[in-house]
């Protein structure tokens, strides 16, 4: 019985040392404020940064990564990025497929 207890024990304390190792990976969105080398300094929506390291043959990198740039970014706990991609504003998005129309403009008169 006792040696079931330290098992469940030990196996416990694993368990949340896991946990807690991984509790600062996921994915980081915002915008980017700093870029030095590998390292790339994203603002998140509520203001805290995040450093991370892009590996030039490791990381899976879409659009342009500059700073100013929205990017969304996959990192591990220890802060390296699987892949980091630039997001664009809902507002600036466009659908080539999806043409304009005026307020007031009949139904049929849409122009590309």
């Amino acid at each position: 019985m006792k040696k079931l207890v330290m098992m469940v024990v030990a196996v416990s304390l694993i368990w949340v040392g896991a946990a807690l190792a991984g509790a600062d990976a996921g994915n980081v969105a915002g915008e980017v404020t700093k870029v030095e080398g590998e390292m790339v300094t994203i603002k998140q929506a509520d203001g805290t940064a995040k450093t991370v390291h892009i590996d030039p043959k490791g990381t899976k990198k879409e659009g342009e990564i500059k700073i100013g740039a929205q990017v969304t970014a996959d990192v591990t706990s220890s802060g390296h990025a699987n892949w980091i991609k630039e997001t664009k504003a809902a507002s600036g998005a466009k659908d080539d497929h999806m043409g304009t129309m005026q307020k007031d403009e009949p139904m049929g008169t849409m122009k590309k």
